[in-house]
């Protein structure tokens, strides 16, 4: 069956075959300091009316992540445009910003997989609120699932690949004329840690996020010149941003892996997992946008849970041998 971070997931996922432990997997193993949590680099009030008359405009703003981005960036005094499904499920999270910060907003309800669907959506925030200074893009929960268990591609595995990869993707190019033209833009898109992990049966989620990725380095490398920075976040484990009930994966009960008691160790490892809050994903969004010294890290892949100070210090001070010659933070190959 399709398989996702919920009470179903916990109870219904089967072994796999693998040479890792899944905690080595998922732990955060790097050198610098680990947040799950706002913290004071981040921290919204830290940018409180910073991004007076920008327009930023939020995907998956109805829910968790993109939830908690809307409420940060209309802080900072930003006109506030969000992406629902529908209009019912905009309702409270713009009453809430009428209701403590006064900013201007716009409810946008669409089905971005629609073909011209972004392009009409960018055109309609350009026409009542201005070009857009700001997108920030967050892409839906995926599933995992044996690849050789699709029994249709077009079911699951494309329409993911394309929420994943071509509607970001789509909106970028919809914002970048008026945004290069202007010399100022910035551009944000979640990954997941699977586009960068070797997981078993995240072959959607995995090779979306490692396209998307791949797509900001290209995207940098041909537009931070005209004033574009751009940035691939992944947000941490974010419960909502891994799971969502409302998504409508066909499901398959085939039982799949062989590896015994691996189930047990995953179900373990999750019930007990340090999870991420939102806030951490959209306090790294505002601190991105709002602090100039965080554009030295655009183009390059930005992990959420890692101390965004110490980062932007590092790369600033390692520039040449650490990151340019060492090529960190970008999709690579490693060869003898």
């Amino acid at each position: 069956m399709a398989l996702n971070f919920g009470s179903e997931f916990l109870g219904s996922l089967p072994p796999i075959e693998t040479t890792l432990r899944f905690e080595e997997v998922v732990d955060n193993r790097a050198t610098l300091s680990k947040h799950r949590d706002t913290y004071s680099f981040i921290d919204p009030f830290r940018f409180k009316n910073t991004l007076r008359g920008k327009v930023v405009l939020i995907t998956q703003a109805h829910r968790g992540i993109g939830r908690s981005t809307a409420l940060a960036f209309a802080l900072a005094g930003a006109s506030v445009c969000c992406v629902g499904p529908t209009s019912e499920s905009l309702e409270s999270l713009l009453c809430e910003i009428k209701e403590r910060y006064n900013t201007p907003t716009l409810a946008l309800t669409a089905n971005l997989l629609i073909p011209n669907a972004p392009a009409q959506t960018v055109q309609l925030v350009e026409q009542y609120r201005g070009p857009v200074d700001i997108l920030i893009n967050i892409t839906p929960a995926s599933y995992s699932r044996a690849f050789e268990q699709e029994t249709d591609i077009m079911k699951d595995w494309w329409p993911a690949m394309e929420a994943g990869v071509r509607v970001p993707v789509d909106l970028i190019h919809a914002v970048l004329p008026s945004m290069i033209q202007r010399g100022q833009g910035i551009i944000i898109s979640t990954t997941m840690v699977s586009a960068v992990i070797q997981a078993p049966y995240m072959s959607a989620q995995g090779t979306a996020s490692a396209a998307l990725l791949k797509f900001h380095h290209q995207l940098h490398s041909e537009t931070a010149k005209k004033g574009i920075a751009s940035f691939p976040v992944h947000p941490g484990l974010v419960p909502s941003h891994m799971h969502d009930p409302g998504n409508q994966f066909q499901a398959q009960p085939e039982y799949i892996g062989q590896e015994p008691g691996f189930r047990d160790r995953v179900k373990a490892v999750v019930t007990n997992m340090e999870w991420c809050s939102a806030g951490l994903a959209s306090g790294t969004f505002l601190a991105l946008c709002a602090d100039p010294r965080a554009k030295v890290l655009s183009g390059l892949y930005i992990n959420a849970e890692r101390d965004l100070e110490e980062v932007i210090g590092k790369v600033e001070a390692d520039w040449g041998e650490g990151v340019r010659e060492e090529r960190k933070y970008i999709l690579k190959v490693d060869e003898y």
